[in-house]
C-alpha cells in the first residue's frame, strides 16, 4: 500500500483505543479485536508515534507513546519496544526511567498499557512523573518469530528459553541507557518477567538501579501448577521437563477466563475484578498474535521454554540465585497468588543477601492478575512508594 508523507493514513488499534500514523515505507501493524484480520507488514518499523490524552481535563499530562523495532543481539531478532512519556519530557536520569518486563503466555502490550477505562499501568506510571518502556521478548507479540514458531508444536523443542530472553532484555536496556544518556534503569516483572528480570539483575546489577519482582516463582518444590505432578513433568523419567509440549502452546480466552477465575475465592468473581476488563484484555493479546483468528477458537501461540525453565525452577534446580542482585529490590504479589507462593518469595528474599535494601508486600484480596483488579491501585502505590524511596 503506497503512502504519502503529505497525507500519512491512521492506522486504527481498536485493541488500545488509539491511532498510530505510519510514515512511508514503515509497515502497518493493524491490531483489533481477535475476530478481526490482523496484518503485521514485514522489516523496519521506525519511530511512529502514538499521541494520546491521560484523564483528559483532569490535569493529567499529554502522553507521548513511541512503537519500534530493534536489532536484537542474536541474527535474525527483532524486538518490539513501545516508550510512553508526558509530552515534552527532557529529564531523563537513573531514577525515573522503568522499564516493564512480561510474563509467560501474553506479550507486554495488553500487559501493561491495556486502555480499557483507568487499566493502563504505564500510563498510570507517566502521570506520576515516570518515563515508560516495554518490549515484547523474542517469539511474542511484536517481536520476530522463529521459524519453529510456524511450525507444528510437537516438530521442535520449546523455544524462548530464559538464558535466551535475557539477551533480549539486555539489548533493550543498553537501547535506553544509549537513548537517555543515563546509567541505570528500573526493572518492573511480572511472572516469568519477575524470573527473568531476577536473573537479569544477578548478571548486570551495574545496569540496574532497582528491582521490583511482581508474582516470582523462585524456588518453591512442591508448586502444584509448575513442579511435580504437574502436565511440565516427564512421567516415565519424573526428574525430566516433558517435551512432548513441544515449542510453543496456544493461549485461548476461556482458559484465560478460566484461569483467572480459579484463583478468586469468592462465588461472585466482580468482588475482585470487573468482566468487562477480562475481555477486553483477552481480546487485546489474541490481537497480537497474526495467526490467532485462523483458529477455532480463537488462541495466540506462547512460547514453552518458560514453561521448562519454570519446571527446573519449582524442583530445585534454579536458573539463577537472588544472592547476585546488588540493587535494592522489592518483592510483592496478590493474596491469592498461584505462580508464585509464599515459600517462593520468602526464600528469594533470604537469598538476596547483597541487595542493600528488600521489601516484601502481600496485597491482600488479590490474585495473580492484581494489575487488573480492584486492588490495583494499592498495588501501584506500594511499587511507586518504593521507587520513591519511602
Amino acid at each position: 500500500m503506497p503512502f504519502s508523507t503529505n497525507a500519512l493514513p491512521m492506522i486504527v488499534d481498536s485493541s488500545h483505543g488509539a491511532g498510530l500514523r505510519a510514515s512511508e515505507g514503515e509497515p502497518i501493524i493493524r491490531r483489533g479485536t481477535w475476530g478481526l484480520e490482523m496484518k503485521i507488514l514485514d522489516s523496519l518499523f521506525a519511530g511512529v508515534l502514538l499521541f494520546s490524552f491521560a484523564a483528559e481535563g483532569l490535569g493529567q499530562p499529554r502522553i507521548a507513546s513511541r512503537d519500534e523495532h530493534i536489532d536484537g543481539v542474536d541474527p535474525g531478532v527483532r524486538i518490539f519496544v513501545r516508550s510512553k512519556m508526558a509530552e515534552g519530557t527532557k529529564t531523563f536520569t537513573d531514577e525515573n526511567v522503568v522499564l516493564f518486563v512480561h510474563g509467560a503466555t501474553f506479550p507486554s502490550t495488553p500487559d501493561f498499557d491495556l486502555t480499557y477505562k483507568d487499566y493502563s499501568w504505564a500510563d498510570w506510571m507517566v502521570q506520576h512523573g515516570y518515563v515508560v518502556y516495554m518490549f515484547d521478548k523474542r517469539n511474542y507479540g511484536f517481536s520476530s518469530r522463529e521459524k519453529a514458531m510456524d511450525q507444528p508444536a510437537a516438530e521442535n523443542r520449546p523455544v524462548s528459553r530464559s538464558y535466551l530472553v535475557i539477551r533480549d532484555l539486555g539489548t533493550v536496556v543498553d537501547f535506553i541507557r544509549a537513548r537517555h544518556h543515563i546509567q541505570k534503569v528500573t526493572l518492573i516483572g511480572w511472572s516469568w518477567g519477575a524470573m527473568t528480570a531476577g536473573y537479569y539483575a544477578s548478571l548486570h546489577s551495574e545496569k540496574v538501579a532497582k528491582l521490583v519482582l511482581y508474582a516470582p516463582l523462585y524456588e518453591f518444590a512442591l508448586h502444584t501448577n509448575l513442579g511435580p505432578g504437574s502436565g511440565l513433568q516427564n512421567k516415565r523419567k519424573p526428574y525430566e521437563f516433558n517435551y512432548g509440549m513441544g515449542a510453543y502452546r496456544l493461549a485461548t480466552a476461556a482458559a484465560n477466563q478460566a484461569r483467572w477465575d480459579g484463583e478468586i475465592p469468592a462465588a461472585d468473581k466482580s468482588e475482585y475484578r470487573e468482566q468487562g476488563v477480562v475481555d477486553a484484555f483477552n481480546a487485546a493479546a489474541l490481537a497480537t498474535d497474526p495467526t490467532s483468528g485462523s483458529r477455532n477458537p480463537p488462541s495466540l501461540r506462547a512460547p514453552n521454554g518458560v514453561l521448562e525453565d519454570s519446571f527446573y525452577q519449582a524442583t530445585g534446580r534454579r536458573i539463577w540465585n537472588a544472592s547476585s542482585i546488588y540493587v535494592p529490590v522489592l518483592v510483592i504479589a496478590g493474596e491469592f497468588d498461584t505462580w508464585s507462593y509464599p515459600e517462593d518469595r520468602e526464600g528469594l528474599v533470604r537469598d538476596l543477601t547483597n541487595a542493600p535494601s528488600k521489601k516484601s508486600v502481600l496485597i491482600k484480596n488479590a490474585t495473580h492478575f492484581v494489575l487488573f483488579e480492584k486492588q490495583r491501585f494499592e498495588f501501584f502505590n506500594a511499587i511507586l512508594e518504593f521507587l520513591k524511596g519511602k
